[in-house]
């Protein structure tokens, strides 16, 4: 039996050191758990870390994104407003070939006018002095009508003819 009792004895010391052992193994798994726990939050952190840059690049994206439309819209809007001038200046030009072709139409028609009332004043003038010239020769022809009447009614002078000495 001496020999069992070195057994329980040996048992023990294997006990002791098992229990020794379990102890550092009961800490270490309090250390692994903390730093499984470390671990779990560093992962934790990382993954938010990672989730915030992707937000944050989605976000930049969005921001890119919206910016490019704005500017497309600005573009866009530039482009139908540069279209819409040049219309105008087409019209506007349009508008000032009509006005020019009217006003020289109305300048010829002012010349035109200008020279019909020329004519006509220098038809009056001449048909005034055409009848001054008639009525000026008819009363010098008549004059001369009258003369030749009064002469040819006037009894003839005769000359006597001077007695010849005998």
């Amino acid at each position: 039996m001496a020999r069992a009792k070195k057994k329980t004895a040996k048992k023990s010391v294997a006990k002791k050191k098992v229990v020794a052992k379990k102890k550092v193994t009961k800490a270490k798994p309090a250390a692994a758990g903390a730093a499984a726990k470390k671990k779990a939050a560093a992962a934790k952190k990382k993954a938010a870390a990672a989730a915030k840059k992707k937000a944050a690049a989605a976000k930049k994206k969005a921001a890119a994104a919206k910016r490019k439309i704005v500017a497309a819209k600005k573009k866009e809007a530039a482009a139908k407003k540069k279209a819409a001038a040049a219309r105008a200046a087409e019209a506007k030009k349009a508008m000032k070939a009509q006005i020019a072709a009217v006003a020289a139409d109305l300048k010829a028609a002012r010349e035109e006018l200008s020279a019909a009332a020329k004519r006509e004043a220098a038809l009056i003038k001449m048909a005034t002095n055409k009848d001054a010239a008639v009525a000026k020769f008819v009363e010098k022809w008549t004059k001369q009508q009258l003369a030749k009447l009064a002469k040819a009614a006037k009894p003839k002078k005769r000359r006597k003819k001077a007695k010849k000495a005998k």
